[in-house]
């Protein structure tokens, strides 16, 4: 298959900011499904559940906090890319990026 043919998930800046926002979300939701869950161990006294819990919860709060700093490279990114190429807003470029 010729490369021109393939689809990239990250054509632009744009939709690789938009897999960010999806994965922030994803990390959120398990996030406070890890917190019931450890709250639950701690509660039927299962200390290396809760355990195991609280690494994983330890794990994503750092995996959130990488995803926060790439969601604003990328915005910066984003606005290097309009400034290098003298790109202006107008109100089309606006209403298609929602």
């Amino acid at each position: 298959m010729p490369n021109d043919t393939l689809a990239s998930p990250f054509d632009s800046i744009e939709s690789a900011q938009e897999f960010m926002n999806i994965l922030a979300e994803t990390i959120l939701d398990n996030m406070k499904d890890l917190h019931r869950d450890h709250e639950i161990a701690v509660g039927e006294g299962e200390k290396r559940r809760a355990q195991a819990l609280e690494l994983a919860l330890f794990k994503l709060k750092m995996l959130n906090c990488h995803v926060h700093k790439s969601r604003r490279m990328l915005n910066d990114l984003r606005t290097l890319r309009r400034l290098i190429l003298d790109e202006r807003l107008t109100a089309e470029s606006v209403l298609a990026s929602m």
